[in-house]
């Protein structure tokens, strides 16, 4: 308990205190971009805790509990990979859900991928929208995964998933899941309320992000169980991020609740994937 107190402490008091000062500077918006580097800062509030923790308490062991060490190469690639596909399917699947039950027709991807462009920017775009959407997806989309798995890998999910989910695994499974997702949403609250993920709801932004962060806790933690550690959950935490944005694009209003994997049709898809999570744990059981 003394060793998860000291990961909690560094790993919010330096996060939140880089939060603060992009508060200071505007928040998201008035900050500009400098935002985006805030935030990647902010995102290593994690690996710190978990650097810091592995000096104090890990010695002799420091990159296994880390989950830099876990084992077998082979699980550590099948596990990876899967960590890229899975974000890919839940995202697809959350936007289909949306327009079902919205009864609504896709949107036209390339016009809202414009329109996102050009708020960003201000500037006409140097090509025709659908070719920009075909490049996005066939560039830009492979190369964030790859980019984004490499930086989550060493930053958030060095502390989430690579030091604290194996603290937790006294408690079982299922409720080491609940506390670290819960812990994980939590922590994202001072750039929720400044209108990161759920822009304009506050409060009820930081309960909606703490949802999701514990309904989908259980997939990204199988991966680390399995053998993949820190690098399958970087690899499903990056891909994640990459492919999220581009769900949004065929959803005619992707706002809450209907902003695809981050509302409540994604909600309900993460908490339907638990059953088959639990009959796979059941069957297979870890080497």
């Amino acid at each position: 308990m003394r060793a998860i107190a000291v990961f909690l402490v560094v790993t919010f008091g330096f996060s939140w205190a880089v939060a603060a000062r992009l508060q200071a500077h505007g928040g998201l918006e008035g900050a500009g971009v400098w935002a985006t580097l805030y935030l990647t800062v902010f995102m290593f509030g994690p690996a710190l805790g978990a650097l810091t923790c592995a000096i104090l308490f890990d010695r002799g062991r420091r990159l296994k509990a880390l989950g830099l060490a876990p084992g077998r190469v082979l699980p550590v690639l099948v596990w990876s990979v899967w960590g890229w596909i899975l974000p890919i399917i839940l995202v697809g699947l959350s936007s289909l859900l949306v327009l079902l039950l919205t009864r609504s027709a896709p949107a036209d991807a390339a016009t809202q991928l414009a329109e996102t462009v050009l708020q960003a920017t201000g500037e006409d775009l140097p090509m025709e929208a659908d070719t920009l959407l075909m490049l996005q997806l066939a560039v830009g989309v492979p190369v964030g995964i790859l980019t984004n798995t490499a930086i989550l890998m060493i930053s958030e999910e060095l502390g989430w998933r690579g030091w604290l989910q194996p603290r937790l695994a006294p408690l079982g499974f299922w409720p080491a899941a609940l506390v670290s997702g819960v812990i994980w949403g939590a922590w994202h609250a001072p750039i929720i309320l400044m209108g990161y993920n759920y822009p304009g709801m506050g409060w009820g932004g930081v309960a909606a992000m703490i949802a999701f962060t514990t309904l989908l806790t259980p997939y990204i933690a199988l991966l680390r169980e399995r053998g993949g550690g820190v690098y399958a959950a970087g690899a499903f935490h990056g891909s994640l991020n990459a492919v999220a944005g581009v769900g949004l694009l065929y959803l005619p209003d992707p706002v809450f609740p209907w902003n695809g994997l981050l509302g409540v049709a994604g909600f309900g898809l993460l908490a339907a994937g638990w059953p088959l999570i639990a009959l796979y744990r059941a069957k297979k059981k870890p080497a």
